[in-house]
């Protein structure tokens, strides 16, 4: 990862605690001059503009912590479920942000729902990924935590919606062009080994 995307990401967070616990005036103006140039930062470093930067950032208040990703690995007749992007055109294991109020398990066993029509349960835990150590490309300026499931197959047929536009089962040896900003080739190595044998430990990090 690049040093500067590191401490932008720094700068944001920095100012983003400062302005939960600050009451000085003049220190929260000064933390605020410190998020324009993390924003700035995040502009020239991503080719993007300003304004695209900073809204990414609205949502964001109170002490900065990592976002969570949930995603499912499905496994039926030796074939993995995969979803199709419309954003990018490219398949990845169904999944996406944790919900407020709702545990990790419930969150993925929605996010299949919501994004296949298949119906899943009993999901176990078998990795956490630190997205930024991690070859996900494109780099985020935000920190991520991504949980990775597995899922049983219950029932259901495909559905696809206004994210998803294909829906399929595929085998190992033969993915599709994978979504490489949600879903590594060894992200689904990594489920078929635990669907193969239960005893393997959760990794992290």
């Amino acid at each position: 990862m690049s040093k500067w995307i590191e401490w932008a990401k720094q700068l944001q967070a920095l100012s983003q605690a400062g302005k939960v616990y600050s009451k000085d005036k003049y220190d929260l103006e000064r933390f605020e001059s410190i998020a324009d140039i993390s924003h700035q930062m995040f502009a020239e470093l991503g080719d993007t503009s300003l304004q695209r930067v900073q809204n990414l950032f609205i949502p964001e208040s109170g002490y900065p912590t990592p976002k969570i990703d949930l995603r499912a690995g499905v496994i039926k007749n030796n074939k993995i479920l995969l979803v199709r992007e419309r954003e990018d055109n490219c398949w990845t294991l169904p999944g996406g942000w944790a919900d407020v109020s709702e545990t990790p398990s419930q969150g993925v066993v929605r996010e299949v729902f919501e994004e296949s029509g298949y119906t899943v349960n009993e999901p176990r835990l078998i990795s956490v990924k630190d997205r930024a150590i991690h070859p996900y490309v494109p780099t985020y300026p935000f920190h991520i935590y991504k949980m990775f499931f597995l899922c049983n197959f219950v029932s259901g047929d495909p559905k696809v919606n206004i994210e998803i536009s294909e829906i399929g089962f595929f085998e190992l040896s033969n993915l599709p062009m994978l979504s490489i900003s949600r879903v590594l080739p060894e992200d689904i190595a990594m489920m078929f080994e635990h669907h193969k044998n239960h005893s393997l430990q959760v990794s992290v990090d």
